[in-house]
């Protein structure tokens, strides 16, 4: 990873709900974690959680599955 990319990665885990989820995600492993599900755990509404993913995964951190 460059200095570029650790910029952005670092700036997207700045936040405390990104930060959360991505701890989240990390538990749950390759298998993942449904949107829905997720979002229940966060107690946030799901357009925030789509919010929040999409910077998770400009940065590299994520990758969405259906």
């Amino acid at each position: 990873m460059d200095k570029d990319q650790a910029l952005i990665a670092l700036s997207a885990l700045s936040q405390e709900t990104r930060l959360t989820a991505f701890k989240i995600l990390l538990e749950y492993g390759r298998t993942g974690i449904a949107a829905g599900l997720l979002s229940e755990r966060l107690h946030v509404p799901h357009n925030t959680l789509s919010f929040h993913l999409s910077h998770l995964s400009h940065a590299g951190l994520v990758q969405p599955r259906k």
